[in-house]
């Protein structure tokens, strides 16, 4: 339980690791047990480089990160988003072992057991243990506690499934650094390479420039033909791959609470105060049969109570009722349950104890308060016997702490106990032994119990706004009628674009149905039912679908987007033309910019590695330009990403050495940033890829 404790506590470490790092995180299935073929199947959800995915398959991936969730976060469910989170990370994982593992099959890449043992408990252990088994008190990593883990795992099925999880993480992590760095080594950099790239750096000028912006010709002064179109297109065709998309119109009737069901629930907390002020009405249980809201068991002192209620508190007794008042879309009353004199604070020490069966850790406890009794020393056996190795190293010291800040049984056996108490609790931790050191000055506090009925809407409400959407959705069957209902009766219309394993719709909760419809249906279809989420009812319909592949060169989109890039392209050849005519016939830069109506801008320091120019942004094109231009010659134009220039250069300087080692170090990197961040996309990118999970999910 100790080290389940740990994983809960520390467990975002790997996680961490597994999405930090996506391309080291990605799962080979079962590695030690051997790398079999696929399974019969009976569904398939996908394919990828003609090796299927099936869904029983897909199924026991996403179940297994599903249990290494629980068992990291101590929850017993996972909520959807989560879950949608999980099936990505499954998917995405199957996808690169299949790449990967023809990769490192290929190429004999393989990792031993001694190795894992290396990264377990040996010199280079991996990050994810290394920080689960370091005490944060000393900084001092535990090697032992690992060993004694690996050696007891199997006797704790949660604890053997943690470590046969981050087992696969570290072997996926190691198997891909290995072909990482084979792909690294391969990346050679010339000595010509690096000798050019550390003389263009040597050399820094200072400049004039004139800029000629593309948006000072109109565009409708330009001839785009469809013949302009299709050549770009055929020379960009990559550019225009895409995955399958739908888009929809849809509208929302939304349910919200009517002023008669707020008038409800006001009547009801107001006809109920009566019998919630009675003295012979227990108020803890009132709350729990009857509120909206759960009643917190804490005494807290006048200034942590909530504002609305300090004058109420501050001049009240025990029984006494506030109310009814509104807050947070709930109205409320509020007793006073008890007014206590109690501690400020507390010091304390304690031992946890931690056994599988709680009978056997209480033996334990009662051996150990036996010997503190008996004057034994509580530093010492919490140093020895604690499983919370946080406060063991400081003898089990917990410092001072408030009311509120520990565990309900521990806070209750601190703050009603005495200096120099010795008491033992049970909490969800396991047993605790406390030794109360110290107790701060009295102060009051106050136990106040609110009753509280969210105004909510009735059935009446949820039937009036569903009739009124069953009529919109009976009348307005077809897209043409649906588009125009909506202008009559001044509706607001919302639009999605869609992808096939999209979670949800934005602002429409748990709407993945929505999806899966968008993508069996063709366009102009209607949904074929008043679609209910959350408050809102939604009626739909597809008004656009791309498939998976290239866009069509004739697609809207593709016509827009080429005819803006191949109008950039025509104004830089008008402007570059006359550039180089007005240039021809100049003596100086100021003369040029005269003649193309603009001015002169000036940039210093500038050399081949120099990220922008100052007055015209990121500009590689322009620091090329001035980074090789003569100085005081006027040069031609080149066409850069916002405008067209022209450069003078008006001084120079020349380092007495170039820069070999460190461009070397630079360009080295370069490329091992490029294999880190790009290979495992590039990889995956290239594979051919079928996802048919949007038809089961």
């Amino acid at each position: 339980m100790a080290t389940l404790e740990r994983i809960r506590n520390k467990g975002g470490i790997l996680v961490a690791f597994m999405i930090g790092f996506a391309l080291l995180a990605f799962i080979l299935t079962d590695f030690f047990a051997g790398k079999g073929g696929n399974q019969p199947q009976s569904m398939e959800i996908g394919e990828v480089n003609n090796s299927t995915i099936s869904y029983n398959a897909y199924q026991r991936e996403l179940s297994q990160a599903e249990d290494f969730n629980k068992l990291r976060t101590g929850q017993s469910s996972v909520d959807e988003n989560t879950r949608y989170q999980l099936r990505e990370q499954a998917w995405n994982q199957m996808v690169q072992d299949i790449v990967m593992g023809e990769k490192y099959e290929s190429l004999g890449i393989d990792v031993t057991t001694d190795e894992v043992l290396d990264l377990a408990t040996g010199t280079n252990v991996h990050p994810a243990i290394s920080q689960m088994f370091t005490d944060p008190q000393t900084g001092v990593f535990n090697q032992a506690a690992v060993v004694n883990f690996l050696r007891n795992r199997k006797a704790d099925p949660n604890a053997n499934f943690y470590w046969e999880y981050l087992k696969k993480v570290i072997v996926s992590e190691k198997l891909f650094a290995k072909y990482s760095n084979l792909v690294k080594k391969g990346l050679y950099i010339t000595d010509a390479q690096i000798n050019s790239e550390a003389a263009a750096k040597q050399r820094s000028v200072d400049f004039d420039f004139v800029a000629i912006k593309y948006n000072t010709i109109a565009d409708s002064t330009l001839n785009i033909s469809s013949s302009d179109i299709k050549t770009y297109y055929n020379k960009n065709k990559e550019d225009f791959k895409q995955d399958a998309e739908r888009g929809i119109e849809y509208v929302t009737f939304t349910v919200n609470p009517s002023q008669e069901d707020k008038d409800m629930a006001e009547k009801w907390i107001t006809d109920t105060k009566t019998e919630f002020a009675a003295e012979s009405t227990d108020p803890v249980q009132f709350i729990a049969m009857n509120s909206d809201i759960p009643y917190t068991d804490i005494n807290s002192k006048l200034e942590n109570v909530e504002i609305v209620l300090k004058d109420f508190a501050k001049d009240g007794e025990k029984g006494d009722v506030y109310g009814p008042y509104f807050e947070n879309n709930t109205y409320k009353l509020s007793r006073i349950v008890d007014v206590k004199m109690l501690a400020d604070s507390v010091k304390a020490r304690h031992i946890l104890i931690q056994e599988q069966n709680p009978t056997e850790a209480n033996k334990i406890a009662d051996s150990l308060m036996t010997i503190i009794n008996k004057g034994g020393d509580f530093a010492a056996l919490a140093r020895k016997n604690s499983k919370d190795t946080g406060s063991a190293v400081n003898g089990g010291d917990l410092n001072w702490f408030t009311e509120g800040q520990m565990v309900k049984p521990f806070n209750d056996a601190c703050f009603n106990g005495k200096k120099g108490d010795v008491v033992k609790v049970e909490t969800q931790f396991g047993v605790h032994i406390i030794n109360i050191q110290a107790v701060g000055k009295k102060v009051k506090k106050y136990n106040i119990a609110t009753l509280g009925r969210e105004v909510k809407y009735s059935s009446k409400t949820y039937q009036q706004v569903y009739s009124e959407a069953n009529k919109f959705a009976a009348n307005n069957n077809t897209a043409d009628k649906f588009t125009a209902a909506i202008k009559e009766q001044n509706l607001t219309p919302r639009f999605a674009t869609l992808k096939a394993n999209d979670k949800d719709v934005s602002g429409l909760e748990n709407s993945r149905p929505l999806i899966q419809w968008a993508f069996e249906a063709s366009v102009n279809d209607m949904s074929p039912t008043i679609y209910e989420f959350g408050n809102q009812f939604v009626i739909a319909a597809v008004t656009e679908a791309k498939e998976d592949g290239y866009a069509s060169v004739s697609d809207e989109d593709v016509v827009r987007n080429i005819k803006r890039i191949v109008a950039k392209d025509k104004k830089a050849e008008k402007i570059i033309a006359k550039f180089n005519k007005e240039a021809a016939s100049s003596q100086s830069l100021s003369s040029v910019a005269q003649k193309m109506n603009s001015n002169v801008q000036s940039a210093s320091n500038i050399n081949f590695g120099s990220f922008q120019v100052p007055g015209a942004g990121v500009e590689p094109a322009l620091v090329a330009l001035a980074s090789v231009s003569e100085v005081n010659a006027i040069s031609s134009a080149v066409q850069g990403n916002d405008a067209v220039y022209i450069v003078k250069v008006t001084s120079e300087t020349i380092a007495e050495n170039p820069d070999v080692s460190t461009t070397k170090l630079q360009l080295t990197q370069g490329n091992g940033y490029k294999v880190d961040y790009q290979l495992m996309q590039s990889l995956v990118d290239e594979a051919k890829i079928t996802d048919e999970r949007a038809k089961f999910f």
